[in-house]
């Protein structure tokens, strides 16, 4: 089957690089880890908030019935 032979080999292509990412973040110290999730935490708020002023700009179209 054609989607199980592309799964493979995305996964295939993929492993290496999440196992290098993993090793990456198993090696950093408790306060580096904490300074990364804040990053992430900000840049999720930051998404949030360009994304609902997107959605206030953007006309409201009413629902057919």
């Amino acid at each position: 089957m054609p989607g199980y032979r592309r799964a493979y080999r995305t996964a295939k292509k993929i492993y290496p690089l999440m196992l290098m990412a993993y090793r990456r973040w198993d090696s950093l110290s408790d306060a580096e880890k904490q300074r990364y999730l804040a990053q992430a935490k900000r840049y999720s708020r930051q998404a949030t908030t360009y994304a609902r002023q997107a959605a206030s700009r953007a006309p409201r179209r009413k629902r057919p019935k």
